[in-house]
Order: C-alpha cells, then structure tokens, then sequence
C-alpha cells in the first residue's frame, strides 16, 4: 500500500488532493478526484475539511468510498490534526462534474 506523507514543500491541502486521487469509485474505477465528488478540501485549525459528496445519496458504495477517503487522508493528518470528512449533497452530484481525464477514461481512451 502505498502512503501519502507529504513531501516537505507540500501543502496538507494538495497532500489531502493527491491521496483522494487514489480513492476509487469501484462502479467506474475513476477516482472520487476524477468523478467530481470532492467538492473541496481546507485547512482549518482543527485539521483537514474535506467535502465529498456520491453519486446519489443511497449509493450502495457510499460507505466504503467514505472509508477509503479516510484510510487515505489517515496517512497525511498531522498529529493533533485530523483529517474529517463531511458527506455533501448540495449541489447534487451530475456527471457533469466528472473531469476530462475521468471522460477520456470512461471512454476507453488512455
């Protein structure tokens, strides 16, 4: 398993980016980074804030993309700083959000 300590000139937002980058949705195998379902992450006192939404909010894969996004951003919250995650369905999630990458990637194109 690869961990996502962030390098010494690396902000805990872009590390927080980079470890949802390896979160998949299992249904497309696009990462939640990709599908448009991080709808931001920040730096608060408290730690990481990151809003991550679903597809829908009865997703039979909510629960384990939620898990995962936490197992990833465990790796990078500082001690004393935890990195949380805050479920969102506003606005709902269209696949409109999915990033270019992620509808090259669905097409079949590399």
């Amino acid at each position: 398993m690869t961990t996502d300590i962030p390098t010494s000139s690396e902000t805990p937002v872009a590390a927080a980016w980079r470890a949802l980058n390896r979160v998949f949705d299992p249904e497309t195998d696009l990462s939640v980074v990709e599908m448009g379902l991080v709808y931001g992450v920040e730096d608060t006192e408290d730690g990481l804030r990151v809003l991550l939404s679903l597809t829908h909010p009865s997703c039979p894969m909510g629960g384990l993309i939620v898990e995962r996004a936490e197992a990833a951003l465990a790796d990078i919250a500082a001690t004393g700083r935890p990195a949380r995650i805050e479920l969102t369905f506003e606005p709902p999630w269209t696949p409109d959000r999915i990033t270019e990458e992620g509808r090259r990637r669905l097409a079949g194109e590399r």
